[in-house]
């Protein structure tokens, strides 16, 4: 089975002899050969036996989500959101669903919170 780099941007699928696992002080990993982010790996083999590693499953997938204020002519700002979903496949995702104005208040940080929320709800949702 493959391996994954699990940085959201990179997302490569990776064969086993593309990757050097190292031990590190906390535990087993990979850096990505693409993008350097470190992988952690699981350790699956029998103790004091021969190490047979492989990637921890997530408890969801890495969905890319950007949640943000649009300052709006009035003061007030439009929370826009732009989701994109991570397929069950590795190193697949989704085509972008774009949302321009979800809502209008009268603070960014409001705003940002407001298409964050709509953002897990609408993940919760398709899970």
């Amino acid at each position: 089975m493959p391996f994954i780099c699990e940085n959201v941007e990179c997302r490569a699928v990776l064969a086993r002899g593309q990757v050097r696992s190292i031990h590190e002080d906390a535990g087993w990993c990979f850096y990505c050969p693409d993008c350097k982010a470190r992988n952690a790996l699981k350790d699956i083999g029998e103790p004091g036996g021969h190490v047979e590693l492989v990637q921890p499953e997530r408890s969801g997938l890495p969905h890319k989500v950007i949640a943000t204020a649009r300052p709006l002519e009035d003061g007030k700002y439009a929370a826009q959101l732009r989701v994109q979903r991570a397929l069950g496949m590795k190193g697949t995702y989704a085509v972008e669903e774009h949302w321009e104005q979800l809502g209008v208040f009268p603070d960014p940080n409001q705003a940002v919170a407001h298409a964050k929320s709509i953002a897990a709800d609408l993940l919760d949702r398709k899970a």
